[in-house]
């Protein structure tokens, strides 16, 4: 499962805002995994694993018909999703409560999404993914905090990059 989730951060650190569906099948697969894992059906690996795929599919399913709708919601669930888990991983002592968190940073996400779109759909998958990588990867030798600033750094500019190559001139 752990190998499932680094490769999946990988692909929405290098290409959430290529991959639309791929950052919606992402953050998918991670809520049905808490989800499975919420509702106690982690009695074996297979369970969750088959929940969480299923979950993933239908975002990506989704996201073919109601792209816009699907990405913003997606935004929402990563946004809520890292404001949990990246102060734990990290250390940190986060100062409101997990709820408050989530709902605060999943609707500014959501907002920042709906009004930048591709950039901002840069920058949250690229958060995302650093933040699966190193939930989910440990290097000994490695600060965490030191991880997740490269894997930024490297994420950001790599969709930045891949969406001038994508972006057409308007003379055409």
């Amino acid at each position: 499962m752990q190998l499932i989730l680094i490769v999946l951060g990988f692909v929405s650190l290098v290409g959430g805002s290529q991959l639309p569906w791929m950052f919606v099948g992402t953050i998918g697969f991670v809520v049905g995994s808490i989800l499975a894992n919420y509702f106690q059906l982690d009695s074996s690996e297979i369970q969750v694993l088959t929940i969480a795929s299923a979950a993933g599919m239908v975002g990506i399913f989704l996201t073919y018909y109601l792209r816009r709708i699907m990405v913003l919601l997606a935004g929402f669930l990563a946004g809520g999703y890292i404001s949990i888990t990246l102060p734990d991983v990290l250390g940190w002592k986060a100062i409101l409560a997990n709820w408050q968190a989530f709902v605060l940073v999943g609707t500014a996400c959501a907002v920042i999404l709906l009004l930048w779109q591709y950039l901002a759909l840069i920058l949250v998958s690229g958060v995302l993914g650093a933040t699966l990588v190193i939930q989910n990867f440990n290097i000994a030798t490695v600060s965490k905090e030191a991880m997740f600033v490269v894997l930024i750094i490297f994420g950001l500019t790599a969709q930045y990059v891949l969406l001038q190559y994508t972006m057409r001139p308007e003379n055409d």
